[in-house]
C-alpha cells in the first residue's frame, strides 16, 4: 500500500499522535508525509523523484483541513498522468470536490458532515462523522478515540474514526 499523508495548519506533534494511530492498525509498504507548506513542490516531486509513489499502484492520501485543499488538485493531476488514487478526506470543511476522484469523507460532527457532504457518484464510497462530536483537531491527534457514525458501501455502524480509515485503506 502506497500512503501520503496531507497535513493541515497544525502543530506537528498532532500529525505525529495521528500517525501512531494509524500505524496501530496498519504497515503501509510506502509511506510519505507531506506539510502543507510543501504542496507547491508537491506535484513535481511526484512526477520526478525517485522516492515518489508508482503511478501504476493505487495511491492512497488521508489528508486533513487545509491539507484537503492542497491535495485535491494534486490528486487530479495524478489521475490526468496515469496515477490511480483515492481520497480520505479529514474535515475538509466545505471544499468543493468535483470529479471523478474516489472520496471518502470525515467530519468532527454530523453537522459538519450534513453541511459539507454532497454525494455524487464518485463521492458515494463513504463517510464517517464522530458522534458525539470532538474538537477539529482533536480528531487529527485522537482519530482510535473520536466514536462516532461510518458508512462504507451499503453498511452503516458505529466505530471509531481510525477504524473506518483502515476500513477504507484495506478495502479494493
Amino acid at each position: 500500500m502506497q500512503l501520503l499523508i496531507f497535513s493541515g495548519y497544525h502543530s506537528p506533534d498532532l500529525t505525529h499522535a495521528f500517525l501512531q494511530s494509524l500505524l496501530r492498525v496498519t504497515t503501509p509498504e510506502r509511506l510519505w508525509v507531506l506539510p502543507i507548506w510543501a504542496a507547491p513542490v508537491a506535484l513535481p516531486w511526484l512526477l520526478s523523484s525517485r522516492q515518489a509513489p508508482r503511478r501504476d499502484c493505487l495511491l492512497q492520501v488521508i489528508a486533513f483541513s487545509a491539507g484537503v485543499v492542497a491535495a485535491y488538485p494534486l490528486l487530479l493531476a495524478w489521475q490526468r498522468l496515469g496515477g490511480n488514487c483515492r481520497l480520505i478526506a479529514v474535515d475538509g470543511w466545505g471544499m468543493p470536490l468535483p470529479g471523478n476522484l474516489t472520496i471518502y469523507r470525515i467530519s468532527h460532527d454530523r453537522w459538519t458532515h450534513r453541511t459539507t457532504y454532497f454525494p455524487t457518484a464518485a463521492e458515494s464510497q463513504g463517510y464517517f462523522y464522530a458522534q458525539p462530536a470532538v474538537d477539529h483537531l482533536q480528531l487529527w491527534r485522537s482519530p482510535d478515540v473520536a466514536t462516532g457514525i461510518g458508512s462504507l458501501g451499503a453498511t452503516t455502524c458505529s466505530m471509531t474514526a481510525i477504524e473506518f480509515i483502515s476500513a477504507v485503506l484495506t478495502s479494493d
